[in-house]
């Protein structure tokens, strides 16, 4: 059995991070515009982060596709602390950015291979790993 880690999707939205309040707040998440720039800036990072890291964020984005429709697994995929109104179409919003991050359509997992595990650690995630 695996160990999933969905912290590390926390760490595609450091572009948004950078934001200000007021830009958080005129950010449209389902604009086609708003949502092209932001896979652009998270593909951008996600390449600096090492093969753990990525592994990390497709695996979870794929294990939160099986069951779309959870909350708690929704959660994950969009950090709590960022004011976004909510997206219009979970799978297409997850499936656009595996694409983004892979170039490579969805493969289904099975979420009996993994155990989630919620740890942080003190001094964060290491996305160099």
């Amino acid at each position: 059995m695996n160990s999933l880690n969905l912290n590390y999707l926390r760490g595609l939205y450091d572009y948004l991070f950078d934001k200000s309040d007021e830009e958080l707040e005129g950010f449209d998440i389902n604009s086609p515009s708003n949502r092209a720039i932001l896979f652009e800036e998270m593909q951008r990072t996600f390449s600096k982060f090492g093969p753990i890291s990525r592994a990390s964020i497709v695996d979870g984005i794929s294990f939160i596709l099986v069951d779309i429709s959870s909350d708690d697994l929704w959660r994950n995929a969009i950090p709590h602390d960022l004011p976004l109104n909510r997206v219009a179409d979970r799978r297409n919003y997850l499936e656009q950015i595996l694409f983004s991050l892979t170039r490579q359509s969805p493969s289904s997992v099975d979420v009996k291979k993994f155990v989630l595990v919620d740890e942080v650690g003190l001094t964060g995630l290491d996305y160099s790993k």
